[in-house]
């Protein structure tokens, strides 16, 4: 081979590994850069999640009622409502037709006694904390003066050992929760033989037993009247009073044929007093940031409740900055405020 062809194969064998070392250069630069790329992407996303703080929940801020249960029946006309809840908060209750305000204790219980009247009661609980947050708690209780509540039989001691109480404990629990009045709300179904069987306004489905001789029937309106079991249709709404036995089945006592129950549209909001005039005071929700223009009617209850002491308040009483709780019915076209509640004044 003469040295002219070997130089022509030497060039030519070094400008094919130049181009070779050049496109690996090339190609290691892209994936180092999409490497690069990558990491810059995900690591700046990293620290931004463990650095920002999520936002801030009331979960821990809710109403837990002790007395009454959803449901009960009671005999007279007064019922105390008892629970537990934030401590230190302001807490309303709103029954049928009054409005009562009270302040939870350093430990949070709540105390209050809600007058009924006779038929279904719908018991709305608001809690309110000095920053705005609130917490609602409902219960639904049925009074009836003449609801003949059977009374419990006391439990024998047969035996003092540990677990002769501890079951006895026990049968007294079952004992007591079977000897407790409830009641079932609903639109009848379906009726045959001496079952009746109705659905709730939450679409669940209840089994009531009735008996021709033990089983009263009323059908309430402007004037109650006493009606027999047949006249129970299927479409009626009704209140069946009476007992529940293991099988989640509602002995009958008492039934009413009534008007379908539905959610009062009562409303309790905290705000602070911005502006006044004679009839009207003009405040601004503490959750919400709204302006409202609130107008005390005159059967509207007004009242100051400070330092745990109700007393009566006119508008010329109130001043700008004072906090208060209003409580709002629009059941009607016309919303009607029930009641204004001053829970605190500026001071001086």
């Amino acid at each position: 081979m003469t040295k002219f062809w070997q130089y022509r194969i030497l060039t030519a064998v070094r400008r094919e590994l130049i181009w070779a070392a050049g496109i690996g250069i090339t190609f290691g630069l892209i994936i180092a850069f999409g490497v690069w790329r990558i990491n810059s992407s995900i690591k700046p996303k990293e620290l931004n999640e463990i650095q920002t703080p999520q936002p801030k929940t009331n979960s821990e801020f809710k109403i837990t009622l002790n007395k009454p249960e959803q449901n009960d029946v009671v005999t007279e006309d007064l019922v105390t409502v008892s629970g537990i809840t934030k401590p230190l908060t302001w807490i309303t209750f709103s029954g049928e037709n009054d409005d009562y305000i009270i302040e939870s204790g350093t430990d949070g219980v709540l105390v209050q006694d809600v007058k009924l009247v006779p038929g279904v009661n719908q018991i709305k609980i608001t809690a309110f904390d000095p920053e705005g947050n609130q917490s609602i708690e409902k219960v639904v209780i049925v009074y009836s003066s003449s609801f003949q509540v059977n009374s419990a039989s006391p439990t024998s001691a047969q035996d003092s050992s540990d677990s002769s109480d501890i079951r006895l404990r026990v049968q007294e629990k079952v004992r007591e929760a079977l000897n407790k009045p409830k009641a079932y709300l609903g639109t009848v179904t379906d009726i045959a033989d001496s079952t009746i069987q109705i659905k709730t306004s939450e679409s669940q489905i209840k089994q009531i037993s009735t008996d021709t001789i033990a089983t009263t029937v009323v059908k309430t309106g402007t004037i109650n009247k006493t009606v027999k079991l047949e006249d129970i249709a299927i479409g009626d709404f009704i209140v069946a009073m009476g007992y529940i036995n293991s099988n989640s089945v509602l002995s009958a006592q008492r039934i009413l044929i009534a008007s379908p129950v539905t959610e009062p549209k009562i409303e309790a909001k905290l705000a602070k007093v911005i502006d006044l005039s004679k009839k009207t005071i003009t405040a601004q929700t503490l959750n919400e940031g709204q302006n409202v223009t609130i107008t005390p009617g005159a059967k509207t209850d007004m009242q100051t409740f400070i330092l745990g002491k109700l007393a009566s308040v006119k508008i010329t009483g109130i001043v700008q900055g004072d906090l208060i709780i209003y409580i709002t019915d629009s059941s009607t076209d016309t919303p009607v405020i029930r009641s204004v509640f001053v829970i605190q004044q500026p001071q001086n």
